[in-house]
């Protein structure tokens, strides 16, 4: 999938990678520099909180060079909606409109002048079972001005990604890509649950459940809330395994990639494992990353998907 290219610019030699994701809190921020074997090494990453974006990323330009560097822009949360539907039948030339119109009746947005994408589910060995697709949509309003304020600093946007497809980046590195594996990231208020085999997703869900929910470190929430949103958690993730084992027949997904919290990562992978038998293990970034730069619970929390936004693509690989 190579989102929204009538958005970008040619392509250029690069010194490498800058991925940025707006939030309504601040900047996340991660830069890889291309090594002479053509691979990323992570030299930095950080969460700004900020709400001043233009001036902050403008600093950031001047300090780090930016303008040398392809610039990746993740969507937040937010910014899209992910839509899985029927593949049209259509030739493919018509296949855009054809996603245009079907959806028009499952967002809250007029499609007419959305930016639309769309990347190919795998086939269900189920009988009968129809061709999906999942199909991204942003309005023009929400994503152009984000555009905008990377152009004023003279980035040079390259790709548009979404976090789904950027923690399948992260999901890749790991050694149960070959047979399966689950990942969890939960941020402040929402959450992602992705599954992937081989580089192929299987299954993304976004959360309605965020770490401030889960009580993990503020003994103060009530006692009941708490135990329907960790319930609630946990029930999501084992439905969404129990789904994408049955409904594509392949092996079961063995463990739950969890990437750090800020803070009491620990107290997570407790709930999961112990109070509902579910096999859960951190995901530490540190260690799947090329780098030389040590990356602390709390940045990985915030720049899991920058980060893995400049895994997209080598030197050599144009759009």
């Amino acid at each position: 999938m190579q989102l929204f290219k009538s958005l970008l610019g040619k392509k250029t030699s690069t010194q490498g990678i800058v991925a940025l994701c707006f939030t309504s809190d601040g900047i996340s921020i991660a830069i890889s520099d291309y090594t002479k074997n053509q691979k990323q090494s992570l030299t930095h990453c950080e969460f700004i909180a900020t709400n001043k974006k233009q001036l902050t990323l403008k600093q950031l330009t001047d300090k780090y060079n930016l303008d040398h560097y392809d610039c990746h822009l993740v969507l937040a949360t937010d910014d899209y909606r992910l839509i899985s539907i029927e593949a049209p039948p259509v030739a493919d030339n018509e296949l855009a409109e054809a996603i245009r119109w079907k959806i028009t009746e499952l967002v809250d947005f007029p499609t007419t002048d959305a930016v639309l994408d769309y990347y190919q589910m795998p086939s269900s060995n189920r009988a009968n079972s129809k061709k999906m697709i999942e199909v991204v949509a942003t309005p023009q309003s929400t994503i152009q001005p984000l555009v905008d304020l990377c152009l004023n600093c003279n980035l040079q946007i390259k790709v548009i990604d979404i976090q789904e497809m950027t923690l399948r980046n992260l999901a890749t590195l790991l050694p149960e890509n070959e047979r399966g594996i689950a990942v969890l990231h939960i941020q402040k208020v929402t959450g992602h649950i992705l599954i992937e085999q081989q580089d192929i997703i299987y299954l993304s869900r976004k959360l309605a459940t965020g770490f401030d929910h889960l009580g993990l470190n503020d003994v103060n929430l009530n006692k009941e809330q708490i135990a329907l949103e960790q319930n609630g958690l946990a029930l999501e993730i084992q439905r969404s395994i129990d789904y994408v084992e049955s409904f594509y027949t392949i092996p079961p997904t063995s463990e739950l990639a969890v990437i750090p919290l800020p803070e009491n990562t620990q107290g997570l992978l407790n709930m999961l494992n112990n109070n509902h038998g579910i096999t859960a293990r951190v995901m530490d970034l540190s260690t799947i990353i090329d780098g030389n730069i040590l990356l602390d619970d709390s940045t990985q929390s915030h720049c899991a998907t920058v980060i893995g936004a400049t895994l997209r693509n080598t030197p050599e690989e144009t759009l």
